[in-house]
């Protein structure tokens, strides 16, 4: 292949694709795709930080309401005054521990997260942590219908993902086929240009126009979605990246498929059977394979492990109290004193005891989540629309991964605040707080209720996100230039029948 003769004849190309109208209309829904899925994305973001936003606040209000019941204990009683039960007390340290903790983890949003909606419309971007519930929190979700959640949200991850190669696959399969389908390649035969001159410099025309038009409405699309770029452009170009790669594969699938210079029919058939066999056939069969070869835990076992668990501790409640107190050489001395504690208290040592004896469950739960995303990450590489699907979700900062980071990290903020109220409540056993006089109706030995730490998330550099996407875009433009020059090489001559 000529360099200078490619040159001349891509020019030729360029200029004739760019006058063509369906090239326009398909780039312009592709774009307008583009568009609804990042706003689409925002918008379910920005209800989520709203939702968020009224979590904080019910958490002002619920301080603000302890304090004035804090207030209206403090007033002196008289002896026989009813004293008020501990669960309903937040100034007695055990009924808070157990009661009166409303504290939650918030999940925050990354700059770029309109690029993909990822787990973000099935895990919850807010957790609600107790002391006493078993491994950290429980989920708090807003209301959706669970039809929506099946169908999965239009985004504009999915956009790239999976409309953007049907849109090249329109391109390449009628803009290439155009000639043959009306007798005019015997024209471009006869001109002493051989396929592969031509068809590269087709291939080329159309990606030169696609390219930067579709890397464009990308940006646009996300600016408009309210992205700021100054806070997000290394996984910004990281993505456009990850764009421009995944459109050269299509373009060297396309080139494979029509180097033997196919009509429009059989090229577009055999072009969306890849489609399918990539975006749908080979995930669906991955994940058959994966249930087969490796089985998750059952949720039913688990929760009847649980449900057993519970009611072991139950019946062995007082051994283990025992157990427990005299194990500790500052509580000891409380030993023949089990009956007199609360339960708020003795859920200070029940609680760890039943994680103790969940944790192999918990741990085989947890080990095959991480074999299963490493077996996806791996799984990307052979299906690339899954790969992008992860890619951009990484990005975006709404993948499993990052979701997995904030429930452990939750875990670790009630580890946490176990270890600040923890030791409060149990020294009550052994040292209680001597009752204020004159007698109020609170039992006043936790003061201070505005004391715990808030949970704040600790977030990876864009770096580190942004080096996890880098070999997928490798992967993609080395696979995508090899059936390229596969594709290239296989058009060596015209059509008999031209």
């Amino acid at each position: 292949m000529s360099a200078p003769r490619f040159v001349e004849l891509f020019a030729w190309e360029w200029r004739q694709v760019g006058r063509t109208p369906l090239l326009w209309a398909v780039l312009l829904t592709l774009a307008a795709s583009f568009l609804w899925g990042a706003v689409n994305t925002a918008n379910f973001h920005r209800a989520q930080v709203q939702a968020q936003a009224r979590t904080l606040a019910a958490e002002a209000a619920h301080r603000a309401s302890l304090e004035k019941r804090a207030a209206a204990y403090r007033a002196p009683v008289t002896p026989d005054a009813p004293a008020v039960p501990y669960w309903q007390d937040p100034t007695n340290v055990s009924g808070f521990s157990q009661y009166f903790v409303f504290q939650h983890a918030m999940k925050p949003h990354l700059p770029l997260s309109p690029l993909a909606a990822g787990v973000s419309d099935l895990a919850p971007s807010r957790l609600q942590v107790k002391l006493n519930t078993i491994f950290g929190f429980d989920d708090s979700y807003d209301f959706e219908n669970p039809r929506v959640l099946a169908l999965g949200r239009f985004d504009l991850g999915f956009a790239v993902v999976y409309l953007l190669p049907i849109a090249l696959i329109l391109l390449f399969g009628l803009l290439v086929t155009f000639e043959r389908d009306r007798g005019m390649l015997r024209l471009v035969a006869a001109q002493s240009t051989g396929p592969r001159l031509w068809l590269g410099a087709r291939v080329a025309a159309i990606l030169a126009w696609s390219t930067p038009t579709v890397l464009v409405a990308i940006v646009l699309a996300l600016g408009v979605a309210g992205v700021s770029f100054a806070a997000a452009w290394p996984e910004l170009i990281t993505a456009l990246l990850l764009t421009a790669a995944y459109m050269l594969l299509w373009a060297g699938i396309a080139t494979l498929v029509l180097s033997r210079l196919p009509g429009a029919a059989s090229a577009l058939g055999t072009l969306a059977a890849i489609w399918t066999m990539l975006a749908i056939g080979l995930p669906l069969l991955g994940s058959i394979l994966i249930s087969a070869l490796s089985p998750p835990p059952s949720g039913v076992a688990y929760v009847d492990i649980r449900r057993q668990t519970g009611d072991a501790i139950e019946a062995d409640r007082n051994a283990i109290l025992k157990r427990a107190i005299a194990a500790r050489p500052d509580l000891s001395a409380a030993r023949d004193r089990i009956d007199d504690i609360d339960y708020a208290t003795e859920l200070t040592f029940l609680a760890p005891e039943t994680e103790k004896r969940l944790a192999p469950s918990y741990e085989a739960i947890t080990a095959h989540a991480d074999h299963q995303a490493g077996i996806a990450a791996f799984a990307g590489y052979l299906s690339p629309p899954l790969g992008l699907e992860s890619a951009l979700a990484t990005l975006a900062g709404t993948d499993s991964g990052r979701h997995r980071a904030f429930e452990a990290q939750t875990r670790a903020y009630q580890l946490r605040l176990r270890g600040i109220l923890y030791p409060l409540v149990q020294k009550e056993i052994v040292d209680p707080t001597p009752m204020n006089e004159p007698a109020m109706r609170g039992r006043f030995n936790l003061i201070e209720r505005d004391f715990l730490p808030r949970f704040a998330m600790s977030e990876e550099p864009p770096s580190t996100r942004v080096a996890a996407a880098l070999p997928l875009a490798v992967w993609l433009l080395l696979l995508g230039g090899a059936l390229t020059v596969l594709g290239l090489r296989r058009a060596v001559r015209w059509p008999r029948e031209v």
